[in-house]
């Protein structure tokens, strides 16, 4: 309907209606990024260690034994192996890998709010103008 109005109702209109529902649209979406960024990372690390606990174990004992086994000769690096293990049955809940996840993306959530308030305009913007020119244009 808008695209039909002349041009000096038009750009205006189109003006405040790019900043009123792009601003808005605009944080609203990138800030639905971040919490389905959050969500997916949070959930990729909790699967990996419930549903594959080996290969997460694996991983687990391998960090612990690399940092463990620097400075020593390398004829210790399987008796280190085994120390390691006994000491550390199980892998513990990945509690700061989520933690560190969620600090992550509450730091970046100002930023990406900023950008989607700075970007929604524009997108509206060009939107509505390519949605003008069909019209004019058929």
């Amino acid at each position: 309907m808008l695209a039909k109005a002349p041009a000096f109702v038009f750009y205006p209109a189109l003006l405040l209606w790019s900043l009123g529902y792009g601003v808005i649209g605009g944080l609203a979406f990138k800030l639905m990024a971040v919490y389905e960024n959050w969500t997916s990372i949070n959930r990729y690390h909790y699967i990996l260690w419930k549903k594959y606990p080996n290969r997460s174990y694996q991983k687990y004992i391998s960090s612990i034994w690399a940092a463990q086994l620097r400075g020593l000769p390398v004829e210790l690096a399987e008796y280190t192996r085994v120390k390691v293990e006994q000491s550390h049955p199980s892998e513990p809940f990945p509690f700061l890998r989520i933690l560190a996840n969620t600090v992550f993306m509450l730091f970046i959530a100002p930023f990406m709010a900023v950008t989607g308030m700075i970007k929604g305009p524009i997108y509206v913007f060009r939107q509505e103008m390519q949605a003008r020119h069909r019209y004019l244009n058929p």
